[in-house]
């Protein structure tokens, strides 16, 4: 009984990695041996001719001379320069035939190294699309009435996402945008009794998030422009009329770029553009007021 009792002694045998061997690479440095002192001794004595030679190039002779001499100088060249890149082709051979295999073996690697990439970009693509989830039931919890008018991308920033940007912080700077066009929003509803077109103002903030650009969609003069078609911008030569203390427009033929240049100029068809456009801006205001 005692014998059956007895522990039974077992040595592990433990199975060590088997490191990748390192790339053991035998080569000889070539050695390229060329007759150059004698080659340089004979092509200095063919061109000590041509050195410093002077051609009457108003005959036709001479021209045809200096053409001639250029071409034997050339073809001297052409002949050092054609062996120098066969030598250099059969040079280069082992090295194409090594760098080749080299990426033959190395590429196994990237196959592994690729696949856990994609999972880690499928991982993160995740986790983003997880983050901003959250921020727009956020958005729609903390932005209330604001929520169905502005669409959450409109005040969406891809930084928020950014793992070292962090929840807590995104949602505190999305809090923020929402209040401060929530506040935009309060201080035009306040004018709502004043403002003739209030309903061109609040789409235009809806549209731009910019309190100034939604106050000026409403005024008369941006209305009828609105009506020609024509896109308003900020002129890079407002002149006089940005010291006007009231509303005011620069509306004129031909392309801001070329006015109070050296050679500005109006085309004849920019002009009969013009007289159509002031004429439905006229029209447009009229009704408006």
């Amino acid at each position: 009984m005692a014998e059956e009792n007895r522990a039974e002694e077992v040595v592990a045998e433990v199975i060590e990695e088997q490191e990748a061997p390192d790339l053991v690479v035998t080569y000889s440095p070539s050695v390229i041996s060329a007759n150059f002192d004698a080659m340089e001794a004979s092509i200095r004595a063919k061109v000590a001719d041509y050195e410093g030679a002077k051609y009457d190039l108003t005959k036709d002779e001479s021209i045809k001379e200096a053409k001639n001499d250029r071409h034997y100088l050339n073809g001297l060249k052409n002949e050092i320069e054609e062996r120098r890149k066969a030598v250099k082709r059969e040079y280069n051979k082992p090295l194409a035939a090594f760098e080749k295999r080299c990426k033959e073996i190395t590429s196994i690697i990237d196959g592994a190294s690729d696949g856990i990439k994609a999972q880690l970009d499928g991982a993160e693509e995740r986790r983003r699309a997880g983050a901003r989830a959250a921020l727009e039931a956020h958005y729609r919890e903390f932005a209330e009435l604001l929520a169905p008018v502005v669409p959450y991308e409109r005040l969406h920033d891809d930084k928020w996402l950014n793992k070292s940007f962090g929840e807590v912080k995104a949602k505190k700077a999305l809090e923020e945008k929402v209040s401060a066009v929530a506040r935009d929003w309060d201080t035009l509803k306040a004018q709502r009794g004043s403002m003739a077109h209030y309903e061109v103002a609040e789409r235009e903030l809806f549209r731009t998030l910019d309190l100034g650009s939604a106050l000026n969609a409403a005024h008369p003069l941006a209305r009828a422009t609105a009506a020609t078609g024509r896109e308003s911008y900020v002129s890079p030569t407002t002149s006089d009329m940005a010291l006007m203390p009231f509303p005011s427009l620069k509306m004129g033929p031909g392309q801001s770029s070329r006015s109070h240049t050296a050679d500005e100029f109006v085309l004849l068809s920019e002009i009969e553009e013009g007289i159509g456009i002031y004429e439905k801006f006229i029209k447009q205001l009229a009704e408006i007021l």
